[in-house]
């Protein structure tokens, strides 16, 4: 018995140490004092914020298009033959002037028809003064044997030869009508340019032989070049388009109305400005793009009068894509915001006077490359957060670090002494980064805005917040 004890006792040990350890344990969770809860405090986030203010603006609708002719001609040949003589200036790219001799065909054959024609006019003459001659003659001799009386007025139409003198003129009148075609069909193997302009290209060339109809080139005037720009169809109502019933009572005069647009173009960071007018409109919308089609007119592009010299602008040049601005309706109350601004479904982020964020939908009534243009939605004194906030957490409290207000909008044409639009100067223009620049004045950073928004906290109470 007493050797079977120590081994019962050396099993039973390490439970014992087992419990006493649990209940130690147990004994120290229970007694343990209990902590202060924490609460971890929220870091607010800092924005930069747009203050919104009313104003009234132009409107400015955006296009592009390509520079065309407004005057485009195709060279024919009016008469065949073998071209003897090409003008230096008939070359692709060559500016001609008006009455210009561009090429000249071998003339020998018209030359020819045309001394044939002087002869037949002075043969025809000729025979006519016969005629009238003997018809002298003959009513001479009708007198002296006409006592009776008893002959017919046709005997007396034969005897004084009418008939004979009536043919005698028809064919002078046709010698001299083969004369002015000869003398027309030589000074045709001369092509003359039609106008001041330039040739766009040349498809003939020294010793080549034409016919009646032969393409000889292309060339169009630089008096005036045209922009056919498209406008979508839920665009128009913003423009201040001429009546076209005026139009019509007008004749040319279609668009006494002047509706100024803006043509830029851009190379190596350097922007060109060109100022244009309407045209006309197509007035017919395209089926397939639902777009108008407006016509700009540009007078002088070439700049080869004197007064058009430019040392700020190039030539604009006939098949330049260029983009276009063209001025609408003026409204009043408009709010303006940069575009990377809107959220989706029209929705901008505002800080309330607590310094909250909170989605608020706007009413846009256009917009460009740049700015959104807002009637609705909007109050005087509201501030827009802008770059990145997190959708997750509305309500969210913001710290705005920049606080930025937009220069105010310049018009994009200006009424000169004579009421006509003259294009602002481009040194007047916003800068395209003004968004995110501190424009007027700069909140201090980590400021609490408790103290700054009290102001608007009517209108963001009035809304629900």
């Amino acid at each position: 018995m007493s050797a079977d004890n120590p081994s019962k006792l050396s099993l039973l040990r390490p439970i014992a140490i087992i419990v006493v350890a649990a209940l130690i344990a147990f004994a120290l969770y229970a007694t343990k004092p209990e902590r202060d809860a924490q609460v971890q405090e929220k870091t607010k986030v800092l924005v930069d914020a747009i203050e919104v203010y009313r104003e009234t603006l132009q409107l400015k609708i955006q296009s592009q298009g390509t520079v065309m002719p407004a005057t485009e001609t195709r060279l024919a040949s009016e008469v065949q033959g073998r071209i003897i003589e090409v003008a230096p200036r008939f070359v692709a790219g060559g500016f001609v002037e008006k009455g210009d001799v561009l090429l000249r065909i071998d003339d020998l054959e018209y030359k020819t028809a045309l001394a044939r024609a002087r002869a037949s006019l002075a043969s025809a003459k000729k025979v006519l003064a016969e005629e009238r001659g003997r018809a002298e003659v003959a009513y001479q001799d009708w007198l002296r044997y006409n006592k009776e009386g008893k002959r017919s007025a046709q005997a007396k139409s034969l005897a004084l030869r009418e008939p004979q003198i009536a043919e005698a003129e028809a064919n002078l009148q046709a010698a001299r009508a083969d004369l002015t075609r000869a003398e027309e069909n030589l000074s045709r193997t001369a092509i003359k340019a039609p106008y001041d302009g330039l040739i766009r290209s040349r498809d003939v060339d020294l010793g080549q032989h034409v016919s009646v109809g032969t393409l000889l080139g292309v060339s169009f005037a630089t008096d005036t070049v045209e922009v056919r720009l498209p406008v979508p169809e839920h665009k128009v109502a913003l423009l201040t388009l001429p009546d076209q019933a005026e139009g019509r009572q007008a004749g040319e005069q279609q668009t006494q109305k002047i509706v100024p647009i803006e043509l830029s173009l851009e190379v190596n960071n350097q922007r060109y400005r060109w100022p244009a007018e309407l045209a006309r409109i197509e007035s017919v919308v395209d089926e397939r793009s639902r777009v108008l089609y407006i016509v700009a007119r540009v007078d002088d592009p070439y700049q080869l009068l004197p007064a058009s010299k430019s040392v700020e602008n190039p030539p604009l040049r006939v098949g330049t894509f260029v983009n276009a601005v063209i001025a609408g309706k003026t409204l009043n109350n408009i709010v303006r915001v940069p575009q990377n601004v809107i959220q989706t479904d029209n929705r901008v982020w505002l800080v309330n006077s607590t310094g909250n964020i909170y989605e608020q939908s706007v009413n846009i009534i256009a917009n460009d490359s740049d700015f959104a243009y807002i009637d609705e939605g909007l109050n005087e004194a509201d501030r827009i957060a802008m770059g990145y906030v997190d959708v997750s957490v509305p309500g969210a409290s913001v710290t705005i670090a920049n606080l930025i207000q937009l220069e105010p909008a310049r018009p994009l044409f200006a009424p000169d002494s004579d009421d006509k639009p003259v294009l602002m100067p481009a040194n007047t223009t916003p800068a395209a980064n003004a968004t995110t620049e501190t424009i007027a004045r700069s909140a201090e950073s980590a400021s609490p805005l408790n103290t700054e928004l009290e102001s608007n906290s009517e209108d963001t109470a009035a809304r629900g917040i």
